[in-house]
């Protein structure tokens, strides 16, 4: 019988994964570490951990952010792999873990992994990058967090990503072909 199960990979395997199987972002460009979720020695989810893009957000330098969750859409494994790689952050010492949806995406893999609504940013209109190059996916994200030190529930953001659920998520730009044909 064929069963999931979470397997190391290194960040460079999840950063070629993330490029095939990301519907709406590439690739970035490093990370803290990386864990898989494999379906008979075949990988099918991988999430790749790194110190948050939002620096406010760590403050204390306990933060750290799930930076890309990809998925080839094996049944389960995308929260099994949230689940991992938060165990692994809390583990390592980070106290607070946050990551983003879109508006209009589910989030049920985060809500199988425990985490919680914290609040919803309005990306695009002046969100910046480290390097303060503009958000190349606007739109209204949704906060997500777990540890000891994650903020409260934000009920009325919650609220406002379950109305939200099903509106269209635009798809990636295919403009950066970082890894395409590397080894």
């Amino acid at each position: 019988m064929s069963a999931l199960r979470v397997v190391p990979v290194t960040i460079g395997e999840a950063r070629r994964f993330v490029e095939a199987h990301h519907s709406h972002h590439h690739a970035p460009v490093g990370g803290l570490f990386a864990c898989g979720v494999a379906f008979d020695w075949r990988l099918c989810c991988v999430a790749l951990m790194g110190r948050p893009v939002a620096r406010t957000l760590d403050a204390q330098g306990a933060t750290a952010e799930v930076t890309r969750l990809a998925s080839d859409g094996t049944r389960h494994a995308a929260s099994m792999c949230l689940a991992a790689a938060t165990r692994g952050a809390l583990a390592l010492g980070w106290r607070r873990v946050v990551s983003y949806t879109l508006l209009g995406e589910s989030g049920a893999s985060y809500l199988a992994a425990g985490w919680h609504i914290t609040g919803l940013s309005r990306g695009g209109d002046g969100w910046l990058s480290r390097d303060r190059a503009p958000s190349t996916q606007p739109g209204v994200k949704v906060r997500w967090e777990t540890g000891p030190d994650a903020e409260a529930p934000d009920g009325a953001a919650a609220l406002a990503c379950a109305f939200g659920v099903g509106l269209a998520v635009p798809p990636r730009v295919e403009t950066l072909p970082l890894l395409r044909g590397a080894p």
